[in-house]
């Protein structure tokens, strides 16, 4: 099986087994089902739940709000500018991102260098910014080689996440 082919199975999967924990805590808890794109999701009455799109450092919603995603989420689960997000507020005023909607991605190489504070990808065709974040994680120095994610060329992008050392 191609690998393409068993990440499609294996998000079937997740899918699946996400609408059977969901189904659960509706009974348990008794919460009400909110329609996000033909899924049923079960949200506690005191949470509230955004969607928007990824800019690089934060969460854009449809009527322009800004929500802060932590530069470890993003770093970890190599979030690209314009993947979807679904925001959960918890009644404790935490946010809980979900990846729900990843775009199209490519991989590069791209030389690591450093501005002032800020760290940058350089690739033969454009230089992206980087999140300290990922960078600590993958601990990278400035002049090495890394391998960078960004979206496909049809969605414009500044940002681009660490995949790993090249």
């Amino acid at each position: 099986m191609t690998e393409d082919k068993n990440q499609k199975q294996i998000q079937k999967h997740l899918d699946e087994i996400e609408r059977h924990v969901l189904a659960v805590r509706g009974l348990m808890f008794k919460e009400r089902v909110v329609t996000d794109e033909g899924k049923e999701l079960f949200v506690s009455p005191d949470q509230k739940v955004i969607e928007g799109i990824f800019n690089g450092e934060a969460m854009i919603d449809q009527e322009g709000e800004t929500y802060p995603v932590s530069p470890n989420y993003a770093s970890k689960s190599q979030l690209v500018v314009g993947d979807k997000l679904k925001l959960t507020i918890a009644p404790d005023g935490r946010y809980i991102y979900k990846q729900i909607g990843p775009v199209e991605r490519q991989h590069l190489v791209a030389i690591l260098e450093k501005s002032g504070q800020q760290y940058f990808a350089i690739t033969p065709k454009k230089r992206y910014r980087v999140l300290l974040a990922s960078v600590t994680y993958f601990k990278v120095n400035e002049g090495e080689k890394v391998t960078i994610v960004v979206p496909k060329d049809d969605v414009p992008a500044d940002w681009a996440a660490i995949e790993h050392r090249a």
